[in-house]
């Protein structure tokens, strides 16, 4: 079964930032030659020579498993749930084991939007292979995705963008979030997370939000800041300077009573370090002044 779309964008769609140029899904049985069915000029495929693209491609595998080689890439194994960033220019070769198969769905685009978010998110040719699991919201996206190049109603590269943001997402939200899947300790992350939000009206003791988590305090450290991007006095001190904003938005409180609600012992304390964080001072913040 091969259902696959190869789309010409016109000049308002360049505009974008971002077009689609081929969306897919193909599901090669076992025993099968591959590639399958014909393709374009620009997209012929042997897997004698390997082959060039002038796009970014994701390639994401959700049966059976196979292999692939680049320019900056040895040869490796793919399975199911590993997805695959193919670079403009950069050499590559891939296909599926023939006594599995595979299943695999893609999208091809390009535009400065996208090769945007490929050098900021993506900027490693020595790592094109990301291995994520498998999720149903990223495969019913590109399924999506095949739908909406097949029906090419008005504005549908606009659409077609937005499933390609979702996907690169998909992808690199993926790949860090896999090693918390059932591992006890993003259970102990998520209960410090928690505690934080319920303890903002006091000056909480990190080493006591460790313990509450079952861990050590460097461990915890180490863990909360590879999943938050915050070491936790970070984390709780921004969850803390954010709530002062929707009291000072939000409510007529003065900023005694929101230094209190947030367990600083004077406003003062509360005013200097709100404006360490926000860059204005919490009038000037409630007023609406530009930041200077």
């Amino acid at each position: 079964m091969a259902n696959s779309k190869y789309l010409i964008p016109n000049k308002a769609d360049h505009r974008w930032g971002i077009t689609i140029r081929t969306v897919g899904l193909q599901d090669v049985p076992a025993g099968s030659s591959y590639p399958i069915g014909e393709h374009p000029d620009d997209y012929i495929f042997l897997t004698e020579t390997g082959r060039v693209l002038r796009e970014i491609q994701i390639i994401y595998i959700t049966r059976g498993g196979g292999w692939f080689v680049s320019s900056h890439q040895p040869r490796t194994e793919l399975r199911a749930g590993d997805a695959v960033v193919l670079y403009p220019g950069e050499w590559h070769n891939y296909a599926p084991h023939p006594e599995t198969g595979w299943t695999e769905a893609w999208i091809g685009f390009s535009g400065q939007n996208a090769e945007k978010l490929i050098e900021q998110f993506f900027p490693d040719k020595t790592r094109p292979v990301h291995h994520i699991g498998l999720s149903e919201e990223l495969i019913s996206t590109l399924e999506k995705a095949c739908e909406v190049a097949g029906e090419q109603l008005p504005a549908y590269q606009q659409l077609l963008a937005g499933y390609v943001g979702l996907i690169l997402s998909l992808v690199y939200a993926g790949e860090r979030q896999l090693p918390y899947r059932d591992n006890p300790d993003h259970d102990g992350i998520m209960q410090a997370v928690k505690l934080m939000r319920q303890k903002l009206h006091t000056m909480l003791n990190m080493e006591d939000v460790a313990l509450a988590a079952g861990m050590g305090y460097s461990k915890f450290r180490k863990l909360f800041k590879d999943y938050t991007g915050f070491s936790p006095a970070q984390y709780f001190l921004r969850l803390k300077m954010e709530r002062a904003k929707d009291y000072l938005l939000g409510s007529g409180l003065s900023c005694k009573e929101i230094a209190f609600r947030l367990g600083y012992d004077s406003a003062s304390y509360f005013n200097k370090t709100f404006r360490l964080y926000q860059k204005q001072t919490p009038m000037d913040f409630r007023a609406g002044k530009v930041k200077k």
